[in-house]
């Protein structure tokens, strides 16, 4: 087809040639802030580009939890990685004398209109985890089908494609466990049915539009256990090839009369935060929002100071300088992973300015040369054994992602639901007006547990703290509170930088005990900031009562330092009472040495 010039005004259009191709495309832009590895950009032309900034989803919005508490879909933390990312992306796309066009208000009225002015065949987008996500998808197809547009979905945010996976639940159990043909009645396994869909599937099937399938029906089969998921997943087929970079000759020139729309500013988005009255947040303080707005424009200022103008070039030469330089000897269960010992790449997933895809082929790569290397010591297996790790957090990140999917709603409820076989017993959540003090405590950063709280902060100031912290934090608020785990999901999603809605709420579900780990996890602590964070470095760096209390007068010339870090109770007058009792944050043999000794650190 033939279109007009890059934004030109109307009635001065050039006219350029594009080769011919099955559709024009108007590719919408979710999670998936890249040009490499991106399939929307194969098999069509001209390939038009959009990013939406939805004001409602930088607002308060409902929770669930209880009438009146709010969260935020976007938080500031997230939000300035999300601006860097969205102005690499127009910039790589300029380069390819394209645009990035941008637009502000609710999807599901630009695209369909922005779709007819562009004149294009069809609107491509990739689909996102999460129950309001699914709902605005499967809205967006019904409108684009009453106009005559076709959709085009897929789902590169996962390591496996959905299309990839198991149909039937008996072909789930046949590669979660092949060797079992029977039940343990003795009984032939039936087939299940086959998954139905819905009306907007159906009509853009039989229109040979692909759409992906990822209803909560799609995954009816799916194991509940991470370990057999993974299991079968693995067994289902290799992982998919990489998209090449678009070509060129494919990427619009024309936009005769179309704006290209400006991208806002950090303090524009969050302006709605910095607004809202205190408590209408999670039921939280205005001064502790307020202090997290001000770190996020405190860290935007030093990114843009950085001058890292292609955001995805720079993730891209992270991961392959992580693979090859540290990921075989970083220690990733440390509480403080500072010094390269995480890959540091949550970020970029989350936003999908890199695929699961790259990092499994980056690691497959890596390991293809080391073996083809002569290691005189003979160690290169555990070297590959020990890169392998990443993949693994794929496998593991799919689960979650695909679990969101299959749950839908029931992702966000308060009730187990576990395999079938196990006797679970119902968490009995505190009601959140009694525990709203509690809940205070923790989400600021005073529990006067020195693990817990150095966790907070970092992540207030910061957006990031390491998964093993993550761990611990949520292990007291559901298991030592028993506060609605909810509100503890809702406020990582309110402070990370690396905010996935799937992988967080899955993570929470799966440690709080109602997601699918048939194991009861429940961290003890101190015993914890013992084994990871042995000198105190990382309670120290994060918790700067440390620095301006003094110790008590029996204490001043204690020798164990590490000791102090661990029961900041014991050694500070003014520390403050914990707000569990310490040696509940105790496993049973630190418990027995402390008991015998008066010491963990031994």
């Amino acid at each position: 087809p033939k279109e007009a010039s890059a934004l030109s005004p109307p009635g001065q259009c050039i006219v350029h040639e594009y080769p011919t191709a099955e559709m024009s495309r108007l590719i919408w832009h979710r999670r998936d802030l890249r040009l490499h590895d991106n399939e929307l950009y194969t098999d069509a032309s001209p390939i038009f580009s959009l990013f939406i900034f939805d004001p409602a989803e930088f607002s308060p919005r409902p929770t669930g939890i209880q009438h009146g508490v709010n969260g935020v879909t976007h938080e500031p933390h997230f939000t300035r990685h999300l601006l860097r990312a969205v102005e690499s992306l127009r910039s790589n796309l300029r380069k390819l004398d394209g645009e990035l066009l941008i637009r502000h208000g609710n999807p599901l009225e630009i695209i369909p209109k922005l779709a007819r002015d562009l004149n294009v065949d069809e609107v491509a987008y990739n689909e996102v985890p999460g129950y309001y996500e699914y709902q605005q998808s499967e809205e967006l197809k019904l409108s684009l089908r009453s106009k005559n547009i076709h959709a085009y979905t897929t789902s590169s945010l996962t390591l496996a494609h959905p299309d990839d996976l198991p149909n039937l639940q008996c072909s789930w159990e046949s590669l979660t466990r092949p060797k079992e043909k029977k039940t343990k009645n003795g009984k032939s396994r039936k087939k299940s049915p086959q998954n139905k869909v819905n009306e907007v599937e159906d009509y853009y099937f039989e229109t040979k539009s692909k759409i992906t399938d990822v209803s909560p029906s799609r995954f009816q089969g799916m194991p509940s256990i991470m370990g057999d998921f993974r299991r079968a997943s693995r067994a289902a087929g290799p992982v998919r090839r990489l998209a090449g970079m678009p070509s060129e000759s494919l990427i619009a020139k024309a936009f005769c009369g179309i704006e290209s729309g400006e991208i806002p500013s950090l303090e524009d988005l969050i302006l709605p935060l910095t607004s809202a009255p205190s408590g209408s947040i999670l039921g939280l303080p205005s001064a502790l929002i307020s202090h997290i707005v001000q770190s996020s424009i405190d860290r935007n200022s030093e990114m843009q100071q950085q001058s890292l103008s292609d955001y995805e070039d720079h993730a891209m030469q992270h991961l392959e300088d992580f693979v090859t330089k540290y990921a075989a000897l970083a220690d990733r269960s440390l509480a403080d992973v500072s010094e390269n010992d995480s890959s540091k790449l949550s970020v970029n997933l989350a936003l999908g300015v890199l695929s699961p895809r790259q990092i499994y082929h980056c690691v497959k790569s890596h390991q293809s040369k080391m073996e083809k290397t002569e290691n005189q010591k003979g160690d290169i297996n555990n070297y590959i054994r020990d890169c392998s790790w990443l993949i693994s957090h794929m496998e593991m990140r799919d689960y979650f992602l695909f679990d969101s999917f299959r749950n839908g709603p029931k992702s966000y409820h308060t009730k187990p639901h576990k395999p079938k076989h196990l006797d679970v017993r119902p968490e009995e959540w505190l009601p959140f007006p009694q525990g709203l003090d509690a809940f205070n405590r923790w989400a600021s950063g005073q529990t006067n547990l020195p693990l817990v709280d150095a966790g907070i902060n970092e992540l207030i100031s910061t957006g990031y703290t390491s998964n093993r912290v993550r761990q611990n934090m949520a292990s007291v608020l559901s298991k030592d509170l028993k506060l609605d785990w909810r509100l503890g999901a809702e406020w990582f999603q309110f402070c990370l930088s690396d905010h996935c809605v799937a992988a967080n709420y899955g993570n929470w579900a799966y440690f709080s005990g109602v997601g699918g780990d048939p194991k009861n996890r429940h961290f003890r602590t101190i015993s914890q900031a013992w084994r990871y964070d042995s000198e105190g470095k990382f309670v120290r760096k994060w918790n700067k009562k440390f620095d301006s209390l003094k110790l008590k007068d029996d204490y001043r010339h204690h020798s164990e330092r590490f000791e102090v870090a661990l029961r900041p109770c014991d050694f500070y007058d003014d520390w403050g009472t914990p707000i569990v009792d310490p040696m509940t944050q105790l496993t049973w043999q630190d418990k027995e040495r402390f008991t015998q000794f008066g010491m963990i650190s031994l």
